[in-house]
């Protein structure tokens, strides 16, 4: 039997695990700097509150550096749409609202400051570096380590084959025991 390889890229890991395993390294990377406005303001503008976690600022940029990963060639109006959502007006009807674009402009010049995303010239948006897909794979393999390999990998095709071979058999026989 052969050993699967352990491994992993961001697709392979659940994104809420991901993200908060490269929110925390962001954190104690200490590579960010969190505006002092970062308290007092809402991450969209249909939004009632702020945030309640005083750790918003890494976690949505690990979300949006996984974004980029994803995707690629994401921009801020990418973005702002990705973090939209429907803003209730009371008793009118919803209708969609990006999400603030002031601080995903932030966010995509830090990243790109520690490069992890870049531009690329002649094309639109930002596309994830190669210092920063190792570095997001490299938490991705360190998440995977940690999670349950399903049982369905560990079965074999050849062992269910067999049952039904011997069922059938099994039949045959009480059909001729019966003809008797």
């Amino acid at each position: 039997r052969r050993k699967m390889s352990k491994a992993a890229t961001v697709k392979d890991v659940p994104a809420a695990p991901f993200i908060k395993a490269l929110a925390e390294h962001f954190k104690s990377g200490g590579q960010f700097e969190v505006p002092e406005y970062c308290r007092y303001i809402k991450t969209a503008s249909f939004k009632e509150l702020g945030p309640y976690d005083p750790d918003f600022y890494f976690v949505r940029a690990a979300s949006i550096a996984r974004k980029v990963y994803l995707e690629g060639g994401v921009g801020v109006g990418g973005l702002a749409r990705i973090y939209g959502g429907s803003a209730r007006k009371g008793t009118r009807k919803c209708h969609f609202q990006r999400g603030s674009r002031g601080i995903l402009r932030h966010i995509l010049r830090q990243l790109d400051d520690i490069k992890i995303v870049q531009k690329k010239k002649g094309q639109k948006g930002r596309f994830i570096t190669s210092t920063g897909q190792k570095t997001l794979d490299v938490i991705a393999k360190q998440l995977i380590s940690g999670f349950k390999r399903p049982e369905f990998y560990e079965m074999s095709l050849a062992e269910p084959a067999e049952d039904v071979e011997e069922g059938v058999e099994g039949e045959e026989v009480e059909e001729e025991e019966n003809a008797e």
